[in-house]
């Protein structure tokens, strides 16, 4: 999210949240807080994501929240009336103030994205984890705008508009420089330039989405890009991006181990097609071997000559001689022997790749059929339709245990339940790394309160039921998953209570 985002956000939270109170915050997955507000009049659900390189805060469709398999946050603050909503002047945080004097701090840049209850000037309790628990919140930089303090002559031309205005929505940048061919302005030219557009984006800004699938605020006057769609306001704006992308992340990680598979696939197919095509000079070595053989049976009077090589008349090239490998331990007729055997097994050799060669490039044909049209999908639902339509084709390219590589190489265990990717952690390093890999939808346990492995059940949003039993530090569960395309839980039915 950019700052300018955050000044309209600030203004729709204001109108909507003030007087209000939080009746609940919950995690229903990974990287994901969702704020249940009670105002007067209406309900809402403030959404907020911290997940690497898809930070998002905005109000969604009203809906009760889960009442299981959920992890509640900040049950300090609830009941507790909302008192103000406030941004810093130059960084990208947002705030929500509350009667007890106490406020959310919502951190909306970086891989350290993140909500802080503070109070009375100390970190009281987080969304995420934090070495610094319990010392002074994080503050706002003073980032520079329009105060430029250093010779920025040499640097490009979009980190002289950072450095003009650490502000500037970056994504639009290229275009803007493209369009105004602001390369060639000097820095006061720029400065003056930046200034202007981003002073019309704080009085007027346009919520739209570009024909080149980018998000701006930018009127089509300042960036004459066509207009795809209009969004209402900035918040919708901002709930569309994260739900884009969220759906854009799901699809590519469900096609990532398939695409993997039937590009390793082709790759061997061509190899293997490549050796075939060379089928003819296995014909060659029949017959030479053949012609060895007789041509030792010829000298099998020989005997048994003791040496790795002979030198005899060659009876198919007159007058010439030719010098044959001999293996010591046989004499002249079981070295003829020999070579017959390795005639009729390049013959053989040869037959089955031509038979062969027809196979692989059906095989190879549709694996490059199977890619092509798995990489054309670019909509989630229709590439699960894809999926269960040619169920029976993609069955050899599953991935089986989660990875080729012998288990030993892995941080972590894998298994296959019904179809289902499972992990588990080997150590408190390879839980680390766990839950690191793991998507924001997959489903993650640990049994509280006793040490023990971590288990991510890799989630594809599909109706699944199933029973695992998990044993970590002496503790063993088992449960009930289900999936829906917008929400995960568990039924448990285990000893102690389980938090996924």
């Amino acid at each position: 999210m950019n700052y300018y985002e955050l000044i309209y956000l600030n203004k729709t939270l204001k109108n909507k949240f003030i007087d209000g109170h939080i009746e609940q915050a919950v995690s229903p997955y990974k990287n994901y807080i969702e704020f249940f507000i009670k105002t007067k009049s209406d309900s809402y659900r403030l959404c907020y994501s911290s997940a690497p390189g898809n930070i998002a805060l905005y109000v969604d469709n009203y809906r009760g929240a889960k009442k299981s398999n959920t992890i509640d946050f900040f049950e300090e603050l609830y009941g507790k009336q909302i008192t103000g909503v406030s941004i810093p002047e130059t960084d990208r945080w947002l705030y929500l103030h509350f009667e007890d004097d106490s406020t959310l701090y919502f951190r909306m840049f970086s891989n350290r994205a993140n909500v802080f209850w503070v109070k009375d000037d100390k970190i009281k309790a987080v969304f995420k984890e934090y070495d610094e628990k319990g010392a002074e919140p994080p503050s706002p930089q003073e980032l520079n705008v329009y105060k430029v303090e250093e010779d920025i002559s040499r640097k490009s031309t979009k980190n002289k508009m950072v450095a003009i205005n650490a502000m500037f929505p970056r994504q639009n940048i290229p275009e803007l420089i493209e369009h105004y061919g602001l390369d060639d302005y000097s820095v006061d030219e720029l400065q003056d330039w930046v200034k202007k557009v981003c002073e019309e984006l704080e009085d007027s800004p346009y919520p739209r989405l570009l024909e080149n699938g980018e998000v701006t605020l930018f009127s089509e006057d300042i960036l004459p890009i066509a207009t795809e769609k209009e969004f209402e306001n900035v918040n919708h704006l901002i709930l569309y991006r994260y739900k884009t992308y969220s759906r854009n992340q799901r699809l590519k990680q469900r096609k990532s181990s398939l695409l993997k598979s039937l590009k390793r696939k082709i790759k061997r197919l061509e190899s293997g097609l490549k050796n075939l095509d060379q089928a003819d000079k296995g014909l060659e070595r029949a017959e030479k071997y053949e012609q060895w053989g007789h041509i030792l049976m010829a000298n099998a009077h020989l005997g048994d000559v003791n040496v790795e090589e002979i030198e005899v008349d060659d009876l198919y090239s007159e007058q010439e001689k030719v010098t044959i490998p001999l293996e010591r331990d046989l004499d002249i007729a079981g070295n003829a022997q020999r070579y017959y055997k390795k005639s009729s097994g390049a013959e053989r050799s040869y037959e089955e790749a031509i038979k062969r060669i027809p196979e692989m490039e059906a095989e190879k044909e549709k694996a490059e059929k199977l890619l092509e049209e798995a990489e054309s999908i670019t909509n989630l639902w229709e590439f699960k339709d894809w999926e269960e339509e040619f169920e029976d084709e993609l069955a050899p390219y599953r991935d089986q245990g989660g990875s080729s590589d012998s288990e030993d190489s892995l941080p972590f265990h894998t298994l296959k339940v019904q179809g289902y990717s499972v992990w588990i952690g080997k150590n408190a390093k390879s839980n680390d790394v766990l839950v690191q890999k793991a998507h924001k939808e997959d489903v993650w346990m640990h049994a509280p309160g006793v040490p023990g492995s971590h288990l991510v059940i890799r989630m594809g949003n599909e109706r699944y039921a199933a029973q695992i039993c998990s044993a970590g530090g002496g503790f063993v569960c088992s449960f009930q998953l289900e999936s829906k395309r917008n929400e995960n839980w568990l039924r448990l039915s285990s000893p102690k209570e389980i938090r996924a």
